[in-house]
């Protein structure tokens, strides 16, 4: 196998993590394992890795701050490990931009197939009939043709578009997608989906697959 991916692996348990080294690099993943949430940031964007597994529960700062402080400049996969089971748990993970969780103990043959499927999802060009989303260049295609959208609304479609079914807040998407905004409220979430549906019409997509949820706030429905 010659798959140059990058897997980040942030574990403080050695047996955990020299075990995920051994079998993801059998599989041809270049991987690169650390064990302290101080030295995440740096190293995400030293090695810019294609996918992340973080572990919760770290020395100096949590996964769920890593997954966090990440968030706030990169949509890259993350996996999250824990030995915590509850749904509240789960839900506090995947509220603060985790793709996926799954609790020790864990088959790691299930492990690296959940990688596999994040990878083949979000490298290069991830199309879904007719509609498509060029991650390398940050750009929409509909049949082909680049979507003019803004950075920010780009943003916020590359966040629906990974998640798809996903129930999306108004606020865990302000913490998501405006991170560098000093003064952004819920109608400003409302204002930028309004746009990209407005510009997915005006390319001839008559039904916009960012759904409102009511009294929840919005999904990719595809």
């Amino acid at each position: 196998m010659t798959n140059k991916q990058k897997i980040l692996i942030v574990e403080d348990d050695i047996d955990i993590s020299e075990s995920l080294l051994l079998f993801l690099q059998a599989q041809g993943y270049k991987t690169l394992a650390i064990d302290d949430g101080d030295k995440v940031i740096d190293a995400v964007k030293n090695f810019k890795p294609d996918l992340i597994i973080l572990d919760i529960t770290l020395p100096n700062l949590s996964g769920i701050e890593c997954c966090k402080r990440i968030r706030q400049f990169s949509n890259v996969p993350i996996i999250m490990l824990t030995a915590k089971v509850t749904q509240d748990d789960k839900n506090l993970g995947l509220g603060v931009g985790a793709d996926d969780y799954l609790c020790k103990p864990f088959d790691i043959k299930e492990l690296i197939l959940r990688c596999k499927v994040k990878l083949e999802r979000t490298a290069g060009t991830v199309t879904f009939s007719t509609l498509s989303n060029d991650t390398e260049n940050s750009q929409v295609l509909f049949k082909g043709k680049p979507l003019e959208l803004s950075a920010l609304e780009y943003n916020l479609f590359n966040i629906f578009y990974h998640q798809p079914k996903r129930i999306f807040s108004r606020e865990q998407l302000l913490d998501l997608a405006y991170t560098n905004e000093r003064y952004v409220t819920d109608r400003t979430i409302d204002s930028h989906v309004k746009k990209i549906r407005k510009k997915f019409k005006e390319a001839g997509i008559d039904e916009s697959p960012i759904e409102s949820v009511y009294g929840a706030g919005y999904r990719y429905a595809l």
